[in-house]
Parts: C-alpha cells; structure tokens; sequence
C-alpha cells in the first residue's frame, strides 16, 4: 500500500509507548497517533468516526457486531488486560465474609455493556456459585457514551434484571462511590480505584477479597486467564481498501510490545525500587507461559469464555465464535 495518512488512537502502554513516540512505524502507513488515555473518549471517538484504528471496549465490540451495527473489524492486539478481583469494595455493613455472600446482594457497577464488569459477573458466577436471577444489579448507564443506549433495552438470558443506580455526585463514577459508601448498594464493581483513593480508605467501605492478590493467581492457575479488556479495531472501509492493513498492524504491535519488555528491563523505574526482581517473581508465577500473547489462538480460551458470559448477560444478541471478531487475514498470526 502506498503512503496514505491513517489516525490511531490508543493509551500509552509499556505495549505501545514505542508506537506512540514514533520509535516504530509501520512500512508504507503514515500512521497519525493520538495518545488518548480516556477510554470513554477515545472509543466514543472510534465509534463516531474519529479515528480509523484504535483500542476499543471488547464488550461494546461485541454488542455492536452481533446487532449488525459495527463498521469496525478486530484485529487480535489485546493492549490491555487486568485482573480484576481487587476492584470489587463492599460495604462493611453489608455483611459480606466474602464473594460467597453476594447471593441476593445489591451489586452495582457503572455500565452494563463494560468488559470489566461482565468479566466479574461471568466469574462469580463461575467461581463462587453466585446466582445472577437471585441478585439486585445496578449500573448508571448501558454504554461508555451516554448519546448511545439510553432507551436500549437488553434482556440478559441468565435471569439478570438490570436496575437504574441513581443519586448523588457530580459524575457517574462519584455516584456510585456514593452510593456504595450510603449502603444504597452493597457491593460496587470499580474500573480505576486510584481515581477515588479516599473510597478504598473510607471506614465504611472495605474490599471484598482480604486477599485479592492470592485469588487473582490461584483464577489464572485454574483457568489460563488475565481477562482481557480492550481490543485493537480498525474500521472495515480502511481495510476493504487496503487489506494488508490488519497483519501489518499485528506486526507494528508485537514488536512494540517487544520493545517494551526491553525497556522495562533496561530502564530504572521512577516508581518500583525492586522492579527486576518483581518480573522475575512474575515470570515464574506464569511458569514460563506468555499470558500477554497477541493471536487468535493464543487467546482462543479467554475469548470463548467471555463470549459465554456476554451470551448469558444479553451483550450479545446472536451466537459468535472468536473468529468473528477479526479480520480473517490475521487469524493464524501469532508474536
């Protein structure tokens, strides 16, 4: 493909840091970069036409495909993946010793088509026995943009009655701390804990695993997982016209993500004074394994399982494998 100025939009990763300085570019692509770090932004902007490649919420993807309203095709970069046991806080009146508890419960969380979410609903379910029809779920909205989905109505097939949160506070996220700290909820679901330091550290809020460390490892050696998050997207016009785009991508994001575990080494941290000694202790936690791997395949597993859990949970309005999410020509690639 000839030179042709294409926009990416993405966050600043170890994973993509490369990419967004201008270390790498690929071949034959004059690939403007947007560092955006609000995701909200930034897959707004992907969905209404902004950006012709970026990250993108991997629910909203499937929601959108499987209702035959997405113009944009996946590419299997996963550049962000998180455990997520430690972002469930409940209220220390609610008395909870656990996730064994939360049968009958209130639990909230800030949207009902958001990966972090579904993710947790999917593995209490799983995990802990915990029966979705028997419990009170609360969201402030369906979607991250709030001129899409006010009037959708999804019907989760597991028996899940979605109810509206409402209340106090000067956003959504604010909300539902409040509501958390009021006992309007008993449990909330949070994506970025450090936005709100004091919630963690009120006297009336507590986290739901003593432990969540040790259970986030002993999940990833029962299952294989670190659930995935965002996925790489690029819109299905831009690849029609110019099909190589997708593997040339893949290529662009596997050597970043390769120059990242470089710098990561090479370059003291600002922040952890015994980093190298932490990766070591991680790379011996995963036995040897690449829980990050880019790929279909690699990922076959992880995407299964959440495809079950937005089947259950009505994100998903038809029946999808893995391979319906990306283009075809990237389906046998692997870093």
């Amino acid at each position: 493909m000839a030179d042709r100025s294409i926009t990416l939009a993405c966050r600043n990763y170890d994973g993509t840091n490369a990419i967004i300085r201008g270390a790498l570019r690929p071949q034959g692509i004059d690939l403007q970069v947007n560092e955006v770090n609000d995701v909200v932004k930034m897959f707004s902007g992907m969905y209404n036409g902004e950006y012709e490649i970026s990250e993108m919420s991997l629910a909203e993807m499937i929601y959108y495909l499987t209702r035959d309203q997405c113009d944009f095709i996946g590419i299997p970069v996963f550049p962000s993946r998180l455990f997520r046991h430690s972002f469930m806080l409940c209220n220390g009146t609610a008395g909870l010793r656990g996730p064994e508890d939360l049968t009958g419960k209130k639990i909230g969380g800030l949207r009902w088509v958001q990966t972090a979410f579904i993710w947790l609903r999917g593995m209490l379910v799983d995990e802990y026995n915990l029966s979705a029809k028997d419990t009170d779920w609360y969201v402030s909205a369906l979607h991250h943009w709030h001129e899409n989905g006010l009037e959708e109505k999804i019907m989760p097939r597991d028996g899940s009655i979605i109810r509206r949160l409402e209340g106090e506070g000067n956003d959504e996220y604010e909300m539902s701390c409040c509501a958390l700290v009021d006992g309007k909820i008993d449990v909330l679901m949070t994506t970025e804990n450090r936005k709100y330091d004091w919630l963690a550290g009120h006297p009336r809020v507590r986290p739901l695993f003593t432990n969540a460390r040790e259970a986030e490892v002993g999940y990833y050696r029962k299952t294989g997982i670190i659930p995935i998050m965002h996925v790489l997207v690029a819109r299905r016009s831009v690849v029609e016209q110019y099909p190589e785009l997708p593997a040339k991508l893949f290529e662009l994001f596997c050597r970043a993500k390769k120059l990242g575990r470089e710098w990561t080494r090479s370059v003291p941290s600002l922040n952890l004074a015994w980093m190298n000694r932490y990766v070591d202790e991680e790379r011996a936690l995963f036995e040897g394994r690449d829980p990050w791997a880019y790929g279909v395949k690699a990922n076959f597993a992880a995407l299964t399982k959440f495809l079950s859990y937005c089947d259950a949970q009505g994100i998903s309005a038809r029946s999808i494998t893995p391979y319906d999410l990306f283009a075809p020509s990237t389906w046998e690639l692997s870093d």
